[in-house]
């Protein structure tokens, strides 16, 4: 199944991505093709905090916010949007030597993912959802500590299993 392999191979996207968003931070000439393939870049919170500002309180980063508040103008793909940047952020907060919290963040992605593919699949002008997936990771994970807290947080997930829920887990 075409979602499996997506999540099994974030961990090597989510570092694709930090590469290619660093290569466009430091202007290089990647960064022009970046652009061209992956639409406009947005301008994203480098501060040295693990989990930047997020002024309203609402469990998305502000900028990842004005992102996708940008790049979603239909509210259903918007929401499921924002529940997956919710879902990744809280990869940032927790624990990951608490394995029972780790596996409620796995859920929370998990549900957020089927929300974002029930949204996203079959839309004649939206993106494909491996990909809103995998920019919404990039983003959360767009400096060297989330980065390295991401990647905790998928080494805790190591020799367990997941699965995706068959209800509607949008909210």
């Amino acid at each position: 199944n075409m979602l499996n392999r997506f999540i099994t191979s974030t961990a090597g996207v989510v570092l694709l991505m930090g590469v290619v968003m660093d290569c466009v931070a430091a202007g290089t000439p990647n960064g022009s093709v970046a652009s061209a393939y992956y639409g406009a870049v947005p301008r994203l919170d480098r501060s040295d905090t693990l989990l930047g500002t997020d002024a309203d309180s609402n469990g998305v980063r502000d900028d990842i916010d004005a992102y996708l508040s940008a790049t979603y103008t239909s509210s259903g793909q918007l929401s499921a949007a924002t529940q997956m940047a919710k879902a990744m952020q809280n990869t940032l907060k927790v624990d990951p030597t608490d394995r029972l919290a780790v596996k409620l963040v796995d859920r929370q992605n998990s549900r957020a993912i089927h929300c974002l593919y029930s949204k996203f699949e079959g839309g004649t002008v939206s993106k494909e959802p491996s990909r809103v997936v995998s920019e919404i990771e990039s983003m959360t994970s767009n400096t060297k500590k989330r980065l390295l807290a991401y990647l905790k947080y998928n080494r805790a997930l190591d020799g367990t299993t997941s699965s995706l829920p068959d209800e509607d887990t949008c909210e």
